[in-house]
């Protein structure tokens, strides 16, 4: 294979790994149409207050002033049956799409996605009877 050959398969995969790398690494901002600058969502770990599980699918997470949702890559075991739980943020302290949810035993869950929410339905155990607690 002649030298120029070489030369320019290594420039198309060097483009096509960049390229790759750009499309999955998303700035921490992007502009809309009109010109403004919207910040990439997260919250910071001091200033979570309240978190609530959404099966094992997903996790609401309450920051300072507002309610964010984060789905999962995939099942997280044992979310739905824990009251306690710790987040991988990295040096950051930043919980945001690239975190995971660390359970109790070592497990862990990758977040697919992190995003402003309205917060957990307040209806959500209005089909909930009630039972007493038996010892």
């Amino acid at each position: 294979m002649s030298r120029k050959k070489v030369w320019i398969g290594s420039g198309l995969i060097l483009a096509i790994g960049v390229l790759a790398y750009l499309s999955y690494h998303q700035s921490p901002a992007v502009g809309d149409a009109a010109g403004t600058v919207a910040a990439t969502p997260l919250v910071h770990r001091a200033d979570m207050r309240n978190w609530l599980a959404d099966g094992e699918r997903g996790i609401w997470i309450q920051g300072a002033n507002s309610w964010y949702y984060a789905s999962f890559s995939g099942v997280c075991r044992g979310l739905n049956s824990t009251n306690s739980l710790g987040f991988d943020t990295g040096s950051s302290g930043n919980i945001e799409r690239t975190s995971w949810v660390v359970l109790p035993g070592g497990g862990r869950c990758e977040m697919r996605t992190f995003a402003p929410s309205a917060g957990p339905s307040k209806d959500r155990n209005a089909d909930v009877l009630p039972q007493p607690q038996t010892q």
